[in-house]
């Protein structure tokens, strides 16, 4: 075999290699352009009241969902957003809080509105804790805020 024949044969098989992973990585965003499409087009809507719907039930609602986007509380001129990932609490913020504490200070919000934006979600996972694990969190802080006063209402 003479050189130009090796060069031919090897040239052909590296453009081969080219060809198919051109075909591949276009199949790939291909298919990554029908998922963010599937989300954008999704009629799903979700909003209301904290007064009808606690906190905990919207979260609870959409882990079991497997929803993926940003939840957006409003009370009064205070703003957080919640942001879920494949059903999971995955960051949070409120009043210059974030993460797990900032759901945590979310769950004394007992008035207010809520809406759920479905959309893809491309940020890392900040909050490792379920959410029952932060409920149960709140919880014992309620139990004890409670015992430092007796009688009277929980102070916000």
């Amino acid at each position: 075999m003479s050189f130009v024949q090796i060069i031919i044969v090897v040239s052909g098989i590296i453009s081969g290699f080219f060809l198919i992973w051109g075909i591949a990585f276009l199949n790939k965003l291909h298919k990554q352009k029908k998922e963010d499409e599937r989300i954008k087009n999704t009629s799903f809507l979700f909003s209301g009241n904290l007064k009808q719907t606690s906190l905990i039930e919207t979260i609870q609602f959409l882990e079991i969902g497997n929803r993926e986007g940003v939840l957006h509380i409003y009370c009064g001129r205070r703003k957080g957003y919640i942001t879920f990932c494949g059903g999971k609490v995955i960051d949070a913020f409120y009043r210059n809080i974030t993460g797990r504490d900032a759901v945590i200070e979310m769950f004394e919000i007992d008035e207010g509105d809520f809406y759920f934006e479905p959309k893809k979600i491309y940020q890392p996972r900040i909050i490792k804790d379920t959410i029952l694990d932060l409920a149960f969190e709140w919880d014992e802080f309620q139990k004890n805020r409670m015992m430092k006063n007796p009688g009277g209402e929980a102070e916000k």
